[in-house]
């Protein structure tokens, strides 16, 4: 990979808006939808905003701290909704930065090194010069990215969360995809403008109506309910504001309630089941005592009351007797509030919690150690009956399953692992408890699989649900932040 390479995203819109409405810069996002027909679904959308690069800076009138939004944006409330709590942690920074202070003093009227140092605009002539530039090369999966998925066996479908092309994927539980075959079409596809999903991650489906919870883990913090039948563009029956990088859901249906890991926080918020809009949540479980990092999965044993969270490790300090949580109960100290230089990776691990448990709550019991084989778990599941714990290792290519009473460094009952399986970047698991069968959705390979629940080993699936080729790669490009160029090995390094 020897170009540079811009790798947009859909998602970034939102954000672009922000910084064409504060910072006067154009930019550009490409949106493309679907790899290719979908049986009943929406066809391939491509849409062109803005220009490519970031022309010029200039100041905009005096705000007093508020948020100038371009008129097209501010027909849009779910926009503002999903932009209000970034907008009111930038209300909290009153120190200006160095470029705040330059625009000031060229703002002013003052001379001098400082107000000297910022070029001139360019002309229009330059700036379309610019936007006519082509990338010399892109590198973008348009295949569906499965990330997290969730079993129907009452209707006999699986519904998959899809990362690359923001939608969620409706199959036939039964679905097998032939070894010559590029790839299996789902029954339905969600996916569009209208549905508010974006890297979407994570997915529940409620028993009684079928209807489907869609997560996104990122720039657009909603939860979205679907009808169980809905396809295409279509908008959410209800939808929930949830904190930013919010990644596993689980339910509780005794209690009619839905817990969800967020990351950034080291917190689980719970929820009423049918909240929606800019609902609170019912119960906050966050603080250093907790010992969550980065949490990822959730589960939940209805037989025991208690709930398994996986955590990545990655953490800092952050100061909680602080009042600021964006004007809501229960609402997790955000990371505005981190301890500078106080971050660490610790272990990966799992904590387990009563559901009940609210505040600064040290886990009744932890699973951590060399000896556990966690590696960036993403994905848990729980099996009451066989008392088994199921998590899925994103960076490890495993699956590794314990006991549901282990505890410290506790090496895996069974581990699932090998090329005969398939199992690549394994970033959802799901159990069908009335079929006994063990799902696996595998972010590195573009496809589901489906094992016996005690598979062990490197075993054969006995299902495979693709959405490209077998050998077609994947790049596992999710989420990009960053980009750097090596010019030693003529390669890009790109962080997601």
């Amino acid at each position: 990979m020897a170009h540079l390479v811009r790798a947009w995203r859909a998602s970034r819109m939102i954000r672009f808006l922000v910084l064409m409405a504060v910072g006067g810069i154009a930019t550009q996002a490409v949106l493309s939808r679907g790899a290719g027909a979908v049986r009943n679904g929406a066809a391939r959308q491509t849409k062109v905003i803005g220009s490519d690069r970031l022309v010029s800076v200039e100041p905009l009138a005096e705000t007093d701290g508020q948020m100038c939004v371009p008129e097209s944006v501010a027909a849009s409330p779910e926009l503002i909704a999903s932009l209000r709590q970034e907008n009111l942690l930038s209300a909290q920074r009153q120190t200006a930065s160095p470029l705040t202070a330059l625009l000031r003093q060229q703002r002013s009227g003052s001379t001098g090194a400082a107000a000297a140092s910022i070029p001139p605009r360019p002309g229009n002539s330059v700036k379309s010069q610019v936007a006519a530039r082509k990338p010399v090369s892109t590198i973008r999966d348009p295949r569906n990215a499965f990330a997290g998925l969730a079993i129907d066996p009452v209707r006999n479908e699986v519904v998959i969360a899809e990362e690359n092309n923001f939608s969620l994927l409706v199959y036939d539980r039964l679905e097998n995809t032939p070894a010559r075959a590029a790839l299996s079409e789902p029954k339905r596809m969600i996916q569009g403008e209208k549905t508010f999903l974006e890297y979407a991650c994570s997915v529940y489906i409620d028993p009684e109506t079928g209807n489907i919870y869609g997560i996104n883990n990122d720039t657009l913090n909603w939860m979205t309910v679907f009808d169980r039948d809905a396809r295409g563009n279509a908008s959410p029956s209800r939808k929930l504001h949830t904190p930013h990088t919010t990644f596993g859901i689980v339910a509780d249906e005794d209690k009619q309630e839905l817990l969800m890991t967020i990351q950034d926080d080291h917190a689980v918020v719970t929820f009423k089941k049918n909240a929606k809009d800019q609902d609170a949540p019912v119960r906050l479980l966050q603080g250093p005592r907790t010992l969550m990092a980065d949490p990822h999965g959730i589960a939940l044993d209805p037989k025991t009351g208690l709930i398994y969270v996986t955590n990545w490790g990655t953490n800092q300090e952050r100061k909680y007797d602080v009042p600021w949580r964006y004007g809501k109960v229960n609402w997790p100290v955000g990371r505005n509030n981190n301890i500078p230089g106080s971050g660490k990776i610790n272990p990966p691990s799992i904590t387990v919690y009563h559901k009940d448990d609210k505040g600064d709550v040290a886990p009744l019991r932890v699973i951590q150690g060399p000896r556990t084989g966690l590696n960036w778990p993403t994905s848990i599941a729980v099996h009451p009956d066989r008392g088994e714990l199921f998590v899925a290792n994103d960076t490890a290519d495993t699956v590794t399953v314990y006991g549901t009473d282990a505890n410290g460094d506790a090496a895996p009952i069974r581990v699932l692992k090998g090329p005969r399986s398939m199992i690549k970047n394994p970033t959802g698991v799901a159990l069908d408890l009335k079929n006994n069968e063990l799902w696996v959705a595998n972010f590195g390979s573009h496809s589901a699989t489906v094992f016996p629940v005690d598979a062990a080993g490197d075993p054969v699936p006995r299902r495979v649900i693709r959405s490209g080729p077998v050998e077609s790669p994947s790049p596992m490009l999710s989420n990009p932040h960053t980009i750097a160029y090596d010019s030693k090995r003529d390669e890009l390094l790109v962080s997601n």
